[in-house]
This record gives C-alpha cells, sequence and structure tokens, in this order.
C-alpha cells in the first residue's frame, strides 16, 4: 500500500453504515410522532383545506405534515424509479431535481422524506393517500385543468423512466415503467 494512502475497513464501513441508518430512522420516526399530534392534524387540515378525516389520519399516520406534504407530490415519480426494482443514479437525480423545482431543499424535512424514499420503497399506504388526495383535487378542477395536470404528470414520470438511460444510452421506458405511468394515470383520468 502507497503511504499516506489508507483504506477503510469493511467492518468499520458496516458500523459507518449501521450509525447512518440508524440515524435516518430516528428522524423519520420523528417525523412521524411529529405528524400524529393534535396540532399537526389541525394544520394538515387548514393549510390544505382536506375535510375527510380519514385521509387526514391516513396522512398523519404516515408522517405527513405541512412541511412534507409536498413529498407527497412526488410518488408517482419515485414509483417510477422503483419499477425496476431499484433507483439508478440518473433517476435518483432527475427525481430530486423536480423535487427542487417544487423548492424542496435538502435541509428541508419534505427532502429527507423524499431520500428515504429514494433508498427504501415508499409504504403502500403512501401510495393509497397519494391516490385519494389527488382523486380529491381533480374532483375540483375544471375539465381543462385536469387535462394540463394529467398531461404534466405524465410528462414527469416519462421523463424520471427515462433518466435511467435505456437500451444503449437512448431513453426508453421499460415495460415495469410504462405499468407505473399507466397506473397512476388511471387515477388521475378517472
Amino acid at each position: 500500500m502507497r503511504s499516506g494512502h489508507t483504506r477503510e475497513s469493511p467492518v468499520r464501513g458496516l458500523q459507518q453504515r449501521k450509525f447512518f441508518n440508524e440515524l435516518e430512522d430516528a428522524i423519520v420516526d420523528r417525523l412521524h410522532a411529529d405528524a400524529r399530534s393534535e396540532g399537526a392534524r389541525d394544520d394538515l387540515a387548514r393549510q390544505t383545506g382536506i375535510s375527510d378525516a380519514s385521509l387526514l389520519s391516513e396522512l398523519t399516520e404516515l408522517g405527513f405534515t405541512t412541511r412534507t406534504l409536498i413529498a407527497l407530490r412526488l410518488i408517482p415519480l419515485v414509483l417510477v424509479a422503483w419499477a425496476d426494482h431499484r433507483v439508478d443514479t440518473g433517476e435518483r437525480q432527475a427525481v430530486l431535481d423536480a423535487a427542487s423545482k417544487l423548492g424542496i431543499r435538502p435541509e428541508s424535512e419534505a427532502y429527507m422524506m423524499l431520500d428515504h424514499w429514494l433508498r427504501e420503497v415508499p409504504p403502500r399506504e403512501s401510495v393509497d393517500a397519494w391516490k385519494r388526495y389527488m382523486r380529491d383535487a381533480m374532483g375540483r378542477l375544471s375539465q381543462r385543468a385536469r387535462v394540463k395536470l394529467a398531461s404534466f404528470f405524465r410528462a414527469q414520470m416519462t421523463a424520471i423512466a427515462k433518466a435511467s438511460g435505456g437500451q444503449f444510452g437512448f431513453g426508453k421506458v421499460s415495460g415495469k415503467e410504462r405499468q407505473v405511468i399507466d397506473g397512476f394515470m388511471n387515477t388521475l383520468c378517472h
């Protein structure tokens, strides 16, 4: 081994990963505990206009607050990234770029939640909450606005699917990614 060049031991690397995973779990647990408070639920209802008590309960049980609800908006993008059972670097960056455009900053709770979802598949309940939330929101929009919003979501999801490079570096959408996109579009359009 050359002088001045050190190599991290495998045991130390495992210990560091374990430490950071435990730290991340503690942060996520804190977010969930904060969301479950009565004040957080009332604030979520007031800020979003959601009046469906069961949806509010589900969102707070999943750890959503007014500070993290914006991350729910990115569930379709995250699940398209996970469609092939892993999130590659290009997909991860494309999702984080979309988050940045929504104003989600690396120091925010929403970013922490999103970062967690890009390392671990979001719970099924988050997807169900997104679907209920979007059905409610779409029901309040004009037909023209619904079409525009659905088109916007499709374009974003397709961009995430193409971010992985596809075959020979040409942004192809895989069958699994197409299936995920179609599932979300079905929710938006019906």
